[in-house]
């Protein structure tokens, strides 16, 4: 009896952790060898070692300088009754005259943002670029810069050096192709680095206009003076930039905006600028000489530069001050408007002066002037005695106030303040408008109260008293969405469509994302709707947040069941689409969700496909493994699709790149690579993984990084588990010295060790069972290592 225990404690470690690991291998002929069934598996017919739907190999090096099997699959080819639809956009590519005729006619007519214009941009063939002229050129720059104020709201992005990358990308592809940058060209570059702050990047490509032989326009000028103005520590810069600018325009090196013709003075745009600058700096002697100057120019300051420098008063000068200069300017003929009450009402508010708040509020009131939300917010009275104090407004324009009060009280989420202001409303018997119920429906959604937030609606909009707008439908179906009420949000799109009102991108998307979380992702619903958005008119562009619905619908169903042929075939079609039809820059939750509808349905080939995707990308962009960073258990599930499929090369290729990526890796992913060098009968990669974890100069080029704290007592038990199983005895002390942080050749910072009497007498079963003939000593060798460092350790 002594004896069979014995030998049934002697069981190979390393065939334990095969079997741990190894998903589908069920007979006992593949828990024996599993690199002889990879070996076995190679030499079968390239079409039996193929999968039906594949990609290419991941790009990039290899874990490490030794060779080893590579793993290719074949490109996924949509089905056929989609490769005509999916081929379509490819054909328009493929020929330069269309492509770039379509790219013309869109530019002016669509309002892309900065990402669409680039998407759309790139995509263009290099024989296209030819065709562009300087107009589409320009237009491009400015959308790439967020120059178009008329763009979506929120659409305009603050600009960053990736703006001035793609920028400069654009200007030197196309100069190359032939197309003549003009002064529209570089001001737009001027402007980009002015935005950037970068003004010596600026100063030369103004430079490089003149070289050219254009003569700058007072515009490029203009742009870089107010940059100065704009930036603190920069008036000096400002003052001699004026002076450059007086000396250039009197020896007619500057062109007016809307001629070719020398500029003969300075005109009032150029003046506020300069007057902003010294205004802010509080040196308001200078102010008076431009004043001057402007007087003798013949240029009367309009309300502009008046309020300009009273915004600089009443910055240095205080509120005293800053009222004196409103008197003048009244005086003067200049009537106060919007921009003279509000520094004046911020100083009053920071100075804490509450009759001279009283005062403005109520002549800013008597002008039918409402102060802007952000001041509204600042006053320090409450709503109803803001509403008497400016009880002078028309009742036009209380209706405005109503809602500034409104949006305060929304912003510190006190939504009773809301409801009494709407009943206050509606004593004073002031006519509630659109914008009104959308704040009030909005604020009871938020609040929670969806099914009062319904009645609402049917109570003002069924009755006829006002039409509901886009926007107020955005609100209900999107609080719908959230609090998982699907059968009315779909009637509240039903109702808009029967209405008249074009469905929208953000309501496809709140509709598309309630129907991935409604009953674990009910795909078949979302495909109903994708297909809807596709056929809609006018045409609604998708967006990150579309595919990444479309996505995590796909992913949570393939939790619940096995996805059909139909509905992989549409999510492979809708990744497809991103880039070749809709040009959409797929960001980190798009990568993430894909990555994890195709993992959930089993489909390693397309799982690694946008494995390679986010890769390309990372090299451009390295937001796009944000999501990887958060949840590092998505690449630790592809690592397991791929070993559960045999396809162990695929799992050190994820691996490598997991380095690469300089994410922080787990323990259980350096076991799932351990693993897999195993089943190929690769030892020397499983030393070069362990030994590049521990070793501070390792680089990610060699197949790791140094990462010590992952390397813990499993996956060093899995190391020498598979050493021994090898061959590789002479492996053993080293790692465990290493490992243990007394190598002798680096002085290594590693954490606090802790192994277990468990892991030791399993590592000495299996020498035991290995009958090398240097196994006992090998044995007293380890037993007096661990006595040394880990005597809690030593099997008794």
């Amino acid at each position: 009896m002594h004896g069979r225990r014995t030998k049934q404690a002697a069981v190979s470690w390393a065939a334990a952790y095969s079997r741990a690991y190894t998903y589908r291998l069920q007979s006992a002929e593949q828990r024996r060898s599993l690199s002889e069934l990879y070996n076995r598996m190679e030499k079968k017919p390239a079409a039996k070692n193929t999968k039906k739907d594949g990609v290419e190999g991941l790009p990039g090096p290899s874990i490490s300088a030794i060779p080893r099997p590579k793993i290719h699959f074949q490109k996924i080819e949509p089905s056929a009754g989609s490769k005509q639809q999916a081929r379509e956009p490819n054909q328009q590519l493929k020929n330069p005259k269309a492509a770039a005729d379509e790219y013309i006619a869109k530019l002016p007519k669509s309002k892309w943002n900065g990402e669409k214009t680039w998407a759309r941009f790139s995509q263009l063939p290099r024989e296209s670029l030819a065709r562009l002229r300087d107009i589409d050129v320009n237009r491009t720059l400015a959308n790439i810069r967020g120059a178009d104020k008329t763009l979506a709201q929120g659409e305009r992005a603050v600009a960053t050096t990736t703006t001035l990358n793609r920028m400069l990308e654009v200007f030197e592809k196309t100069k190359q192709a032939g197309v003549v940058p003009d002064k529209y060209t570089y001001q737009e570059l001027i402007a980009i680095n002015v935005d950037l702050l970068n003004f010596d990047y600026a100063h030369e490509w103004l430079d490089k206009m003149v070289q050219q032989g254009i003569t700058p326009t007072i515009r490029p000028y203009r742009t870089i003076l107010k940059g100065y103005g704009a930036t603190a520590g920069m008036l000096d810069n400002a003052r001699r930039f004026w002076q450059e600018i007086k000396t250039k325009l009197a020896a007619g090196q500057i062109a007016a905006d809307d001629s070719s013709e020398p500029m003969r003075s300075i005109d009032m745009p150029t003046y506020t600028c300069y007057i902003a600058a010294e205004a802010k700096a509080g040196d308001f002697a200078k102010v008076v000489g431009v004043l001057e100057e402007m007087e003798q120019a013949g240029i009367t300051p309009d309300i502009t530069v008046r309020n300009t420098i009273l915004d600089g008063i009443v910055r240095h000068r205080g509120l005293d001050a800053g009222l004196r200069e409103a008197e003048l300017m009244a005086e003067s003929g200049y009537g106060l408007n919007g921009y003279s009450y509000a520094p004046l009402l911020n100083a009053a508010i920071s100075e804490q002066r509450h009759d001279d708040i009283r005062a403005l509020l109520a002549a800013a009131a008597a002008k039918n002037i409402v102060p802007a939300v952000h001041t509204i917010r600042r006053v320090p009275f409450d709503p109803f005695e803001t509403l008497e104090i400016m009880s002078g407004l028309q009742s036009s324009h209380q209706v405005r106030l109503y809602n500034a009060l409104i949006e305060t009280a929304m912003r510190t989420n006190d939504f009773g303040r809301v409801l009494q202001l709407i009943d206050h409303l509606r004593q004073r018997g002031v006519a509630a408008n659109v914008v009104t119920y959308t704040l009030l429906l909005d604020a009871l959604n938020k609040a929670g109260r969806l099914e009062q937030a319904k009645s609402m609606f049917a109570k003002v909009f069924n009755g006829g008293e006002l039409k509901p707008d886009t926007y107020i439908y955005s609100i209900m179906i999107d609080a719908c969405g959230r609090q998982g009420d699907v059968r009315s949000m779909l009637w509240f799109k039903n109702d808009m469509q029967r209405q008249g009102l074009a469905v929208s991108e953000p309501i496809y998307n709140s509709v598309l994302s309630a129907l991935a979380r409604w009953r674990h992702g009910n795909l078949q619903a979302v495909m109903v709707v994708a297909d809807e958005l596709e056929r809609a008119k006018p045409a609604v562009r998708p967006t990150c947040r579309t595919f990444s619905a479309i996505f995590a619908a796909a992913a949570a169903q393939a939790q619940t069941r096995t996805l059909g042929a139909g509905e992989l075939e549409f999510v492979r079609s809708w990744y497809r689409h991103a880039s070749d039809r809709y040009y959409v820059a797929k960001d980190s939750f798009v990568y993430f969700m894909a990555l994890s509808a195709f993992i959930g349905a089993r489909c390693l080939p397309d799982a690694m496909a946008v494995f390679a995707d986010m890769l390309r990308d990372y090299e451009r962009n390295r937001l796009v493994a944000d999501g990887f960073v958060r949840k590092p258990n998505r690449m630790l599930d592809l690592m397991k699709l791929a070993l559960g499929q045999q396809e162990f090369g695929a799992a050190l290729e994820i691996w490598n790149h997991w380095l690469q990526l300089r994410l922080p890796p787990v323990p259980k992913a350096a076991e799932l690579a351990l693993f897999a060098c195993d089943q190929m009968g690769q030892p020397d990669m499983a030393r070069a993984i362990i030994y590049g974890l521990l070793t501070p100069d390792a680089s990610p080029s060699a197949g790791s990084v140094f990462c010590p704290q992952i390397v813990d007592e499993s996956v060093l038990g899995l190391y020498m588990a598979a050493m021994i199983k090898h061959g590789q005895f002479d492996e053993l002390l080293p790692a465990l010295r290493l490992w243990a942080g007394v190598a002798t050749k680096e002085e290594l910072l590693v954490p606090k060790r802790q192994l277990s009497e468990s892991t030791v007498s399993k590592i000495v079963r299996l020498l035991r069972r290995s009958k090398h003939p240097e196994a006992p000593a090998l044995i007293g060798q380890l037993l007096t290592l661990v006595d040394e460092h880990f005597p809690e350790a030593t099997p008794i």
